[in-house]
């Protein structure tokens, strides 16, 4: 989802429901921003989950072939192309946790 769309759902469920909590996390080692925004629907607590993170470009695996010898895992990142994930959660009172609401579920 782009920052656009994303901007314009926050100002939709704001002007309907109203925010209980909105907040931005930075996750600089991971290279990663998460951005959460709860809120009271119509059925029941909600919660949205924005997950922005640079794309993958390059995976560079270094082994050696003798036993025993560790491998490891070099990501290279793309410097201006990210990935947008959102997900969508509904408050399980009984279960106390969130649970991941499937988005095509909705209209049901």
């Amino acid at each position: 989802m782009f920052q656009g769309k994303w901007e314009n759902l926050l100002d939709k469920i704001e002007r309907q429901f109203g925010f209980i909590d909105h907040t931005t996390e930075e996750f600089p080692e991971r290279r990663m921003t998460v951005e959460t925004v709860e809120f009271d629907g119509a059925t029941g607590r909600m919660r949205l989950e924005r997950t922005v993170k640079p794309v993958v470009v390059e995976k560079k695996t270094q082994y050696s072939k003798r036993v025993g010898s560790e491998v490891s895992i070099e990501y290279v990142f793309s410097e201006d192309e990210y990935v947008d994930t959102v997900k969508f959660y509904r408050w399980d009172r009984l279960a106390r946790l969130w649970r991941p609401i499937d988005i095509a579920d909705l209209g049901r």
